[in-house]
């Protein structure tokens, strides 16, 4: 089985006078890089925010919004400092009587000055409100791992036709390597006799020559590996527990190694078709890979 990088999660609980939301996307990434953006007042959660996505997920760019709000009117709407209304109260006053002003201030005046409110977030309970956050974010990061467990499902389809494609391709070549390694030696030797008509060669000697270049242009160790690495990915996409989209990596570029040495080494039309076909679909596992946990 495979997960996918990306996903998507949001999640909304009230509890203890207040209502929290907790959003949290997720984005393909080499590494595990975790973003919390949460209220100054609520920090202490941040720490609670990797722990619960670092168990979760092994890897990608994982970006948490956290917003908690009062739903208790008299703890959320701003509250008047009366302190410092009767201070700025007093100034009015002052500035009324040295203009010469005869009628009083007006409270309406007052109440347009914004600093004379204050929040009262500052004295939040954050220990009452870390049993709803909890269960918020449990929920939004539940629904990130199954979106990406969905669409995992849908990449290993994808990888299993294309890997199927790939396997059919190989076939094709290794049953051509004997008909070509045939074929190769028997130019060579015409070649060669051509070449050194009417002269004294050693004949033993010039057979070894021609076996070697033969075995230069033999593909079947490449044939062996990648049908090897496609038994390997065939495994890890197959298992219980979910593969790693760093190995499975490694291993496709492995696949293009191999098929890049198979078209080098020969020339025979249906072997290179096969090879421009294989090309094509390495690069399409390459690309899916790229969103694999």
């Amino acid at each position: 089985m495979i997960n996918s990088m990306t996903g998507f999660g949001r999640c909304r609980k009230e509890g203890a006078g207040y209502a929290i939301n907790v959003e949290i996307r997720a984005l393909n990434a080499k590494q595990l890089d975790i973003s919390v953006r949460i209220s100054k007042n609520f920090f202490e959660f941040e720490d609670l925010c990797r722990k619960s996505i670092a168990s979760r997920i092994r890897r990608g760019r994982i970006d948490v919004f956290v917003q908690i709000e009062s739903v208790d009117i008299a703890r959320k709407a701003p509250a008047i400092n009366f302190e410092l209304a009767r201070y700025y109260w007093s100034q009015f006053e002052q500035v009324y009587r040295e203009l010469g002003v005869s009628q009083s201030p007006l409270v309406s005046e007052l109440l347009r000055v914004p600093h004379i409110y204050e929040s009262s977030e500052a004295a939040c309970d954050a220990e009452a409100v870390k049993e709803p956050f909890s269960a918020a974010l449990a929920e939004a990061l539940g629904q990130v791992v199954r979106m990406r467990q969905v669409e995992g499902q849908a990449l290993l389809d994808d990888l299993t036709a294309r890997l199927d494609l790939l396997s059919r391709d190989l076939e094709v070549v290794a049953g051509r390597r004997d008909v070509v390694i045939e074929e190769y030696g028997t130019r060579l030797g015409e070649r060669v006799k051509l070449l050194l008509a009417g002269s004294e060669a050693d004949e033993s000697r010039l057979l070894q020559e021609i076996a070697f270049m033969i075995d230069r242009s033999d593909i079947n160790e490449e044939i062996v590996r990648l049908g090897s690495h496609i038994a390997q990915v065939r495994t890890l996409l197959g298992a219980a527990k979910p593969a790693d989209g760093r190995r499975l990596d490694f291993l496709i570029q492995e696949f293009h190694r191999e098929v890049n040495t198979i078209g080098s080494k020969t020339s025979d039309m249906e072997i290179v078709q096969a090879v421009v076909r294989m090309k094509t679909e390495i690069g399409k596992l390459k690309e899916q890979v790229q969103n694999i946990e």
